[in-house]
């Protein structure tokens, strides 16, 4: 093989990817606005939906707008707003909701936590042994391993969850973490780490 007939090969093996990027390069806008109208892919194995994540995007900006209203102190906004995009992202994309349900009382957790006892690490069973010293964890620990439970499956299973399981599951959520803002937050057991 000449020196020519190497550059030849060269020059013919990159055609096609040097054709590919600079199409892509000058069409970018309109495959932009050609992904945003996807709503279902599929392929060999399996298949994406993206229905869910625009209704998940359109329920996040109407409670946005909603939170704003006048006649609500910020904290009650912030957390009516947290609970009617987790109550709406049930019925549109459930298994999102019980994992974004499990997050926000993972981290409710974690700040009683760090009342009942500072400078601790976080992480579930660190967690859950320094919430021993608060007096309504026995009652409350079978609830949350279970919930923890139900997010794990939810996670690793193939099957969606049904929109009324994550709507229940939501709930749940919402007076868990209800109860532990009243907790912890409270002036009252502000000092105290709660009902010690």
């Amino acid at each position: 093989m000449s020196v020519l007939q190497f550059i030849a090969a060269i020059l013919n093996s990159l055609a096609w990817p040097t054709a590919v990027v600079a199409a892509a390069i000058l069409l970018r806008h309109q495959l932009a606005n050609a992904v945003d109208r996807i709503r279902l892919l599929e392929f060999p194995g399996g298949r994406a939906t993206f229905d869910a994540l625009s209704d998940y995007e359109k329920i996040s900006e109407a409670v946005a707008k909603d939170a704003g209203a006048p006649g609500a102190d910020a904290g009650t906004r912030s957390e009516d707003a947290q609970f009617s995009v987790l109550e709406a992202l049930a019925s549109a994309a459930p298994r999102q909701a019980i994992i974004d349900g499990w997050g926000l009382l993972e981290y409710q957790l974690n700040v009683a936590s760090d009342r009942v006892a500072p400078d601790q690490p976080h992480g579930w069973p660190q967690v859950a042994r320094n919430l021993e010293r608060w007096d309504k964890w026995p009652v409350l620990y079978p609830v949350v391993a279970e919930l923890r439970r139900l997010r794990d499956y939810t996670v690793q299973s193939r099957q969606p969850p049904l929109s009324s399981a994550a709507a229940r599951y939501v709930a749940v959520v919402q007076d868990l973490v209800t109860t532990l803002r009243s907790s912890f937050l409270s002036p009252a057991g502000d000092a105290d780490g709660g009902d010690e």
